[in-house]
Parts: C-alpha cells; sequence; structure tokens
C-alpha cells in the first residue's frame, strides 16, 4: 500500500514539473484546444443533423392485410351507368374556366392556392377569390361552420359564402375526412349541404368531385382503398338522383393496375394531400373535363366584399389520424431563378428545414422570400424554422427574382469634322 502511495505521489510531482517546464503549458494548452475543437463539432454534426426532421413512416411502413385482397377494378365506379352525370372529356377550357369556378372542400382544396402548372411561376391554379377550403373539414361541416370571414359581413357558411361570391359553377370535394363514416350518414350529410347550396344560390353549376386516392404506404393504415370506392359509388349515385354532375378525378390519379394513387401523386409525409404533381395532374383533368353551360347569373352582379380568408385552427380534431409532430415543408421558385437544396422536406414542428438557397438565372437577381406561414429570413441561402402552429397543410416557401436593370448603353461620341482649309487666293 504504501508503494503504491509512493508511486502515486511521484507521478504527481512528475505532471507538475512538466507543467511548470518552458514547454509544459505551450503543450497543455495545444491538446485542450484540440479537445474544445473536437466536442464544436460534435456539437454542430448534432444540430444539423436534427435540423430537418424526414418522417420516417415510409421506412417502417408495413402493408396491412386487409391491402393483399384489394381488388384494383371490383369497387370502381361503373362509368356506363352513369353515362350523363359523370363529366366526359373536352377540349382544354383553359385557366378562365377554373378562375370562374368556386372550390370547395378541405385540405386538399386549401393547397390548390399554393401550387400551380410551373415550377418558375408566381401563378397558382386559384386564388383566396375562388378557394374555400379547410383543413380536417367534412361534409358535416358544409352548413354547420362559419368557414370564411368576410370584411363588413362576418364570418359565414358555404351555402353563405356561395350566396355572396355568386360563382359560375362550383366544384366541390369532400371525403377524405369522412372515409370512417357510414354510407348513409355521409350522403345524408352531403345531400343536405348541396340543397342548401343549392337553394342559396340555385344559378351556379355544382359539380361534385371524386375522393381523390390513397397512396398505398399512406401513414395511416386505417384507411384504405375500399373505403375511397365505397363513398365514390355513393357519390356518383346521389348526382345521379339529384341531378349534379360527377367528376371522376380517379381516372388522373389512380393507377389503373393498382388502384392506388400513382407513384409521388401524393405526399410521402401522409399519403393522403395532393403532392403538386397530383394537383398539376388533377387540373388538367379539369380543364379537360369541363362542364359549360349558359350563365343565368342575374347581371350585373353584385359586389363581392373582401375576403379575408379561414380562420386559423378552425377545426382542432383530426378526424382521420393525420396530424402529427411534422409537416410538409415544400420549397420553388418563381420566375427568373432556381432552388439548390431538397425541395421537398417533412420537418418537426419547430425544427429548421435542410439548407435552401435561392440562385438567380442569368439577367435576375434574388429579390425576396415569401413564406404561407411564420417568419423567413431573406438572405439567399437560409434554413426555415417551421413554426408550432402549423397544420396539415404544411408550409409553402417561394424564392422571388427580379429581372436586373440593364445598363445604358453609352451612346458614341460624334468626331468633330475638320474645319476646311481657305483656298489660296
Amino acid at each position: 500500500m504504501q508503494s503504491k502511495k509512493r508511486k502515486s505521489s511521484d507521478l504527481s510531482k512528475k505532471i507538475r514539473a512538466f507543467i511548470n517546464s518552458p514547454a509544459g503549458l505551450p503543450i497543455l494548452a495545444g491538446v485542450c484546444g484540440v479537445l474544445v475543437v473536437i466536442i464544436i463539432a460534435c456539437v454542430v454534426i448534432a444540430v444539423r443533423s436534427s435540423a430537418a426532421q424526414p418522417d420516417s413512416s415510409s421506412a417502417s411502413w408495413s402493408e396491412p392485410a386487409d391491402d393483399s385482397s384489394y381488388d384494383a377494378e371490383a369497387g370502381k365506379v361503373n362509368k356506363e351507368e352513369f353515362t350523363g352525370t359523370i363529366l366526359p372529356g373536352t377540349e382544354d377550357a383553359g385557366q378562365e374556366y377554373l378562375d370562374e369556378t368556386l372550390f370547395i372542400g378541405d385540405s386538399n382544396t386549401a393547397r390548390y392556392m399554393y401550387y400551380g402548372p410551373d415550377d418558375n411561376s408566381d401563378v397558382h391554379f386559384t386564388t383566396i377569390e375562388n378557394t374555400v377550403g379547410v383543413v380536417s373539414a367534412g361534409v358535416q361541416n358544409i352548413t354547420s361552420l362559419k368557414w370564411e370571414h368576410f370584411v363588413g359581413k362576418g364570418e359565414m357558411t358555404i351555402p353563405e359564402i356561395v350566396e355572396v361570391m355568386q360563382p359560375k359553377r362550383i366544384i366541390i370535394s369532400f371525403g377524405t375526412n369522412n372515409l370512417t363514416m357510414e354510407t348513409d350518414t355521409f350522403i345524408d350529410y352531403y345531400s343536405k349541404g348541396l340543397e342548401a347550396i343549392h337553394e342559396a344560390y340555385p344559378y351556379a353549376d355544382i359539380i361534385v368531385s371524386a375522393i381523390p386516392p390513397l397512396d398505398k404506404e399512406r401513414s395511416n393504415t386505417n384507411l384504405s382503398m375500399k373505403q375511397v370506392d365505397r363513398l365514390n359509388t355513393a357519390i356518383v349515385e346521389m348526382c345521379e338522383e339529384e341531378g349534379y354532375k360527377y367528376l371522376d378525378t380517379s381516372e388522373a390519379l389512380e393507377d389503373p393496375e393498382t388502384g392506388w394513387a400513382k407513384k409521388d401523386y401524393t405526399l410521402t409525409l401522409d399519403g393522403v394531400h395532393l403532392s403538386k404533381e397530383g394537383a398539376r395532374a388533377l387540373f388538367e383533368y379539369i380543364r379537360t373535363h369541363a362542364y359549360i353551360t349558359e350563365d343565368t347569373r342575374p347581371k350585373p352582379l353584385k359586389d363581392i366584399p373582401k375576403i379575408n380568408g379561414v380562420t386559423p385552427g378552425l377545426i382542432t380534431q383530426d378526424p382521420i389520424g393525420l396530424r402529427g409532430p411534422s409537416v410538409p415543408v415544400e420549397i420553388s421558385a418563381s420566375e427568373g431563378g432556381h432552388i439548390v437544396g431538397e425541395t421537398s422536406q417533412s420537418v418537426k414542428k419547430g425544427q429548421q428545414t435542410s439548407e435552401i438557397t435561392a440562385v438567380a438565372d442569368e439577367g435576375w437577381e434574388f429579390s425576396h422570400w415569401s413564406a404561407s406561414i411564420g417568419f423567413i429570413d431573406q438572405q439567399e441561402t437560409i434554413r426555415f424554422t417551421v413554426p408550432g402552429d402549423a397544420d396539415a397543410n404544411g408550409v409553402f416557401i417561394t424564392a422571388h427574382f427580379r429581372q436586373k436593370e440593364a445598363e445604358p448603353t453609352p451612346s458614341p461620341s460624334p468626331s468633330p469634322s475638320p474645319s476646311p482649309s481657305p483656298s489660296p487666293s
């Protein structure tokens, strides 16, 4: 025991002697510096790896047993039985057709205002002037919920909104948030809601859109295409009986072989909400399955009060269990530039996206960023922090650019003309 104590004492003396030597302190400082650098590097790596929180549900997804028995043909709408109700193909009716249509629905409908036909454009499929969409809304909310606020009018139900907005036609799409509802209950709500809309403004054509298909690898496996097919069949039967038109958008969105949504047509986060690619296919289908009739609206149309939009957080319950810690973040560029970085991300609320950079094309320069919700920095390269109140619609971020002013071309200076020499007399 005494021998061990002497060895420990000798070692301590040697360490103190080394530290007090001329070379000891610099060496010790260098070792400490290396340790500090290593610690900082570890912290930076940890922060960066946690900035963007990708949803891991698809990686751990396993097919429910019920999916294996799904028949892609068995539950689909028989088009031959509903000729005259299901809208046939037409010539492309163009953007004008969309502009004079009022779109009503749930979060998929709300997302129409953020998608457009071209990545490098500020033009979107719809605007607040012709879109009424609420996250988690269903058929039971058509007449019971105060959807939007109008200046001087207050908040209104869907029938009241239609009466004020006086649309030429309506495309209405509900059902995704009603997939677990009994068919008879669903149709009863839908039928009464459509009747209330027609009574409020009988001059608008009413088109009922199919419930969009689910991706097979959806986050909530309690939702199924059997449910979608069941309700779509009931919807087209209702339209046939009550005189509405049916827009069979499943033709554009479904994979005909599997019956599920086509690849990349829904968000990978949940397999339910339409992606940018899915929305583009949808609107091409809408334009090429147009329903144009004589405009019987009383003229002149009344002035439409200013729309303040949908009240945030209007519906707090999630009927199909899609609201979670992560939300979709989609990044795009307007005309004059492009994005470097991942343009479609799934990020936890309160966390940051991975790094994205706005890069201007030749002859253009970066102007600013805009975000559908939250605060956003204005440097070319940013990491966006997702607000804690973000909902299933997620966040849409756009980089904007402006054309550089052309530098004026200097006018050439005129060369002085030589003075003529006088002729000798």
